[in-house]
């Protein structure tokens, strides 16, 4: 009688450890991912900042006669790091939804 008492009180430990690690391993891979997802946000601000910033400009030089907008300095090197930005959103964005599918 006691052998099975210690035997189904092993198996409970046991079962209760797989959950407490399956719940560890999620909670891991959801915190992962919402680090992700957040830092993917922050830059999309930073997207919409730099927007505003490129009408502003091209708005300025329109206003003083500029023929050459996408010749300007400042809207080249804009453009350029809205290119950066926006590979890096993608690659925060693909990388949480890779941890979302190895975690299935």
């Amino acid at each position: 009688m006691l052998d099975k008492i210690k035997k189904n009180l092993n198996e409970g430990v046991k079962q209760v450890k797989w959950f407490a690690a399956f719940l560890s391993e999620r909670t891991r891979v959801e915190t992962s991912m919402a680090k992700l997802l957040f830092e993917s946000s922050k830059l999309e601000s930073k997207l919409d900042s730099l927007y505003c910033d490129i009408g502003k400009r091209v708005l300025e030089l329109e206003g003083k006669g500029e023929k050459a907008i996408l010749k300007d300095f400042m809207v080249v090197q804009a453009i350029g790091e809205v290119k950066k930005l926006k590979e890096q959103i993608e690659d925060y964005k693909s990388r949480a939804h890779a941890l979302g599918k190895s975690s299935e």
